[in-house]
């Protein structure tokens, strides 16, 4: 009997959830001009499933995120997920550069006239007369998303052909030597002298930039989503095709850190002729420097386009160890006087700026030009090195003192997608 009672119990409490429950769903599927008053006795079926109960309303939590985005004309909202992010999954640039190098290292002479009965030598030849023209270089750059906004990026820069030179002859009624007075064979009395300076600069990165950012439709078919109607839908994901390019608006920021190798390789070479004894005999001083930068860099880019047109502006930094090196040679004809060479560390600093402008030529393909400044410090330059005191053991000094400042323009294609 107890088990009879236990089991008729257990079946009422089942058909009264289920009665509930149908309950429930006709209230949900009355229109919304039923009256409230109504009180019609549900009719219960044993037979109804527990699924047909009315669905739950459509959620618009993406579409409010969408608006609330599309809408914001500040990068605050761009870090939110967005229908058109400017930030691509892969992309690449070559740009042809044409910079100068302006070395900043001590100015002093290094060819002097020695005039009879003038006892105040004249300066022929400084480093002041060695300045370099625009040279050309190559910067290249890829990069792909890892996930989210993060990404790994690998750059290339490097300065080729960096020379410049300066020559003098002797003057009638005088003799040209080095500033410390007459020495050696050649160095005693040179009948012309030619000073070649060369520099070259290599630069290889690794950053890991992180962007956020968003575009929108700037045109007059705006609607909830902040873009474009296509066909009366959200035109989010068609907004760049179907209201054109022209249209189209974005924004974004990338902040980036990583590590860079920056090499810096210089030459200084003094080549002199004299007659000696009816003989034409040739001597050379010449000083080659090495400088190696490792150390971490930190940066941002910031960009922006309207349409086809575009902008970029990008700034980094970073504190560098610099081993260095330098090694001399003077050679008097068949004597050589000199053959040192000296290492050593210094704290070095690199900072760079880049303005650009582009024009989108395709979905993928930008052209692009701007300008570029750098300034490194903490350099052994080569003019630096020079010590016209050839008694042992001059010549083993490094002074990595210096500092360049370079500038110029970059021209080339860039790849986004």
């Amino acid at each position: 009997m107890n088990s009879l009672r236990f089991t008729i119990g257990i079946l009422l409490v089942v058909f009264a959830e289920r009665s509930v429950m149908l309950a429930t769903a006709k209230e949900v599927e009355q229109p919304s001009g039923a009256k409230v008053g109504q009180t019609d006795t549900p009719v219960l079926s044993a037979t109804a499933p527990v699924a047909d109960v009315a669905p739950m309303p459509p959620q618009q939590g993406s579409v409010a995120l969408s608006s609330t985005m599309s809408r914001d004309d500040s990068l605050a909202g761009c870090c939110l997920p967005c229908c058109n992010s400017p930030c691509p999954r892969f992309y690449g640039e070559v740009e042809a550069l044409f910079m100068k190098q302006e070395p900043q290292f001590a100015r002093q002479p290094i060819i002097v006239n020695e005039t009879f009965g003038n006892n105040t030598p004249t300066t022929l030849l400084s480093t002041s007369d060695l300045d370099f023209n625009f040279d050309p270089g190559l910067r290249a750059t890829v990069g792909m998303r890892l996930c989210d906004c993060r990404a790994l990026e690998f750059e290339y820069f490097g300065l080729f052909g960096g020379n410049t030179s300066a020559a003098t002859a002797k003057p009638v009624g005088g003799f040209i030597t080095f500033p410390n007075g007459p020495f050696g064979n050649v160095f005693q009395n040179m009948d012309t002298v030619q000073v070649k300076y060369s520099s070259s600069v290599q630069s290889f990165a690794v950053n890991l930039p992180c962007c956020c950012g968003c575009c929108t439709c700037c045109n007059e078919c705006r609607d909830e989503c902040g873009c474009g109607k296509v066909g009366g839908e959200c035109g989010c994901a068609k907004c760049r095709d179907e209201c054109g390019c022209g249209e189209v608006r974005c924004r974004s920021l990338e902040w980036f850190a990583g590590f860079r190798y920056l090499n810096v390789n210089q030459n200084l070479n003094i080549s002199a002729q004299a007659t000696v004894s009816g003989m034409v005999e040739e001597g050379s001083y010449d000083i080659s420097t090495s400088n190696n930068l490792f150390g971490a860099q930190a940066g941002a880019r910031l960009r922006g386009s309207w349409g086809r047109f575009g902008w970029e502006a990008t700034g980094m930094a970073g504190i560098f160890g610099n081993a260095a090196h330098q090694t001399q040679t003077v050679n008097d004809y068949l004597i050589q006087w000199r053959n040192a060479s000296s290492s050593g560390g210094e704290v070095a600093f690199v900072g760079e700026l880049n303005l650009s402008a582009f024009y989108r030529l395709t979905d993928v393909w930008d052209l692009k030009a701007g300008y570029n400044l750098m300034w490194i410090d903490g350099l052994a330059l080569a003019p630096d090195q020079l010590d016209f005191n050839f008694a042992p053991p001059n010549g083993n000094q490094l002074q990595n003192g210096g500092a360049m400042f370079l500038h110029g323009v970059n021209v080339g294609l860039e790849a986004r997608w």
